[in-house]
């Protein structure tokens, strides 16, 4: 009876698994294909992209005058996906860098498997590959050009070859573990795991790791602090450190544990059962609880937990082959599947008066996203600079000039890192000859742009077109009397 109960669950399981493979193997394809951004971070890196491929400045100096930009990230990404698009001569700016992401995840569920099989059987590798590729998180940022799954890969790449132990593996795992960093800076775990394992390992061939790990370091930190200056501290530095907050921290931990609930909790299992201060993993699991330091960093999203995600996956498949239980552990697997099913509500549509297109609730790459981006690119095609927009990625598909990249500027005005004074001065005086703004952030005081600057394009922009969720303002006419 019980094993017809295990032939049960395994069955369900695999349905499960294939339905949530096919739904998030049908929105990669869609991302990939779709020609205009999808989140706002996209612009952000498809600007610095951009920025590399025509040789101008990765970390320009940031001045009184606009532009007003801040490059948050390390320069490996910009680099590889800009080589790529030149290699490719595609007109999409988007699809480079959204291929290598889908690239890097293929690669990082590869790497768990890897990891999981060598301390356990091919079935429980496949197990936490695939709970990992079904995450909703990984769905939802597996394949945009941002830079978090190619450090992820990167970092996963470090311990599968720290795990090796010969001398040509520590050297690729100091390597991989320092182009984590230089990916993205806050990916600092695995190269800290490996260097404290080989503190407690005697072994000389151990010592291989820092040797690549530091070298690798200070080699390109040498280059890029030659060639920035302070611009480089300025940057990744200096505009990167927003404060902590717990409640932001609670919002977002919130969204993503109570779909992730049975994995988080085999994290501090795994940490029990290796028990082995020589395991990189052992100390992976141990500093892992700070990447939430980094999630409670003002303006961070979900995509924060992926390398959090990616560790339990891996937990789950060590557990899994450890525990005698299996009845149980396929339980909590169906648990765990069973909250990773893509529940959406319907798109609801509302259409107010004077918009255009009606507004719908949904987050896919559709035909009525696609209509809006048409429209907003083609007023923007239409319209000479300057123009300011809320998502940087409307204007480097226009190939418009950036003035401002309003929701990091917006929060170093908050906490009185940056002075708004100049584009609010810029938007009194109409100088903008567009404004594409989001209706939320418009109506109501938001975060993307300050208060300050929402009052001014209130007073002196009126809003001419209203396009699903998007207002495109124009200067207010004056009329004087002569």
């Amino acid at each position: 009876m019980k094993k017809n109960h295990i032939t049960w669950l395994t069955a369900v399981i695999g349905l499960i698994f294939v339905v949530i493979v096919l739904f998030n193997l049908r929105h990669h394809i869609l991302c990939i294909k779709f020609p205009y951004n999808l989140e706002y971070r996209e612009g952000v890196v498809a600007y610095w992209v951009k920025n590399f491929v025509n040789g101008q400045s990765l970390y320009p100096e940031i001045q009184q005058n606009p532009p007003y930009v801040h490059n948050p990230y390390t320069p490996l990404y910009y680099v590889v996906t800009g080589l790529t698009q030149k290699l490719m001569k595609t007109k999409s700016i988007f699809l480079a860098g959204r291929l290598l992401s889908f690239l890097c995840l293929v690669a990082t569920s590869m790497l768990i498997f890897g990891i999981v099989k060598i301390y356990g059987t091919t079935i429980s590798g496949l197990l936490s590959a695939g709970i990992f590729f079904c995450s909703p998180v990984v769905t939802n940022y597996g394949c945009l050009e941002i830079v978090d799954m190619m450090a992820l890969c990167f970092c996963l790449a470090g311990i599968y070859y720290g795990l090796k132990k010969t001398n040509r593996s520590m050297i690729f795992s100091g390597i991989f573990c320092a182009c984590s960093i230089l990916t993205k800076p806050v990916f600092v775990i695995p190269g800290l795991s490996m260097l404290f394992s080989n503190f407690f390992d005697k072994n000389v061939r151990r010592k291989l790791f820092p040797f690549a790990f530091l070298v690798t370091l200070f080699a390109v930190f040498s280059i890029l602090f030659f060639k920035y200056r302070n611009n480089l501290f300025q940057h990744l530095l200096l505009f990167n450190m927003l404060p902590l907050n717990f409640s932001h921290f609670l919002n977002v931990f919130s969204q993503v544990g109570v779909r992730h609930t049975f994995i988080f909790s085999s994290i501090p299992l795994l940490a029990g059962i290796i028990k082995d201060r020589k395991n990189p993993l052992y100390w992976y699991c141990i500093f892992i609880p700070l990447t939430l330091l980094f999630s409670a960093k003002i303006g961070s999203e979900s995509n924060y937990f992926l390398e959090i995600i990616a560790l339990s996956s891996i937990a789950a498949g060590i557990i899994f082959s450890h525990v005698e239980a299996k009845q149980i552990i396929a339980v909590a697997c169906l648990g765990q599947l069973f909250l990773f099913l893509p529940f959406k509500p319907a798109p609801v549509f509302t259409k107010t008066y004077g918009q255009e297109i009606p507004g719908a609730i949904s987050s896919e790459p559709d035909k009525t996203l696609m209509e809006v981006d048409e429209i907003i690119s083609s007023e923007l095609m239409g319209t000479s600079d300057p123009v300011l927009a809320e998502d940087t990625g409307w204007l480097v598909y226009a190939d418009k000039t950036v003035y401002l990249e309003p929701y990091q500027f917006s929060l170093l005005a908050k906490y009185g890192r940056w002075d708004d004074t100049t584009i609010v001065e810029m938007i009194k005086e109409k100088q903008f000859n567009l404004i594409i703004i989001n209706a939320e952030t418009y109506e109501k005081t938001g975060e993307k742009f300050t208060k300050n600057m929402l009052d001014a394009m209130k007073f002196s922009y009126a809003i001419r077109r209203i396009i699903g969720n998007t207002y495109i303002l124009e200067p207010v006419i004056s009329w004087t009397n002569e």
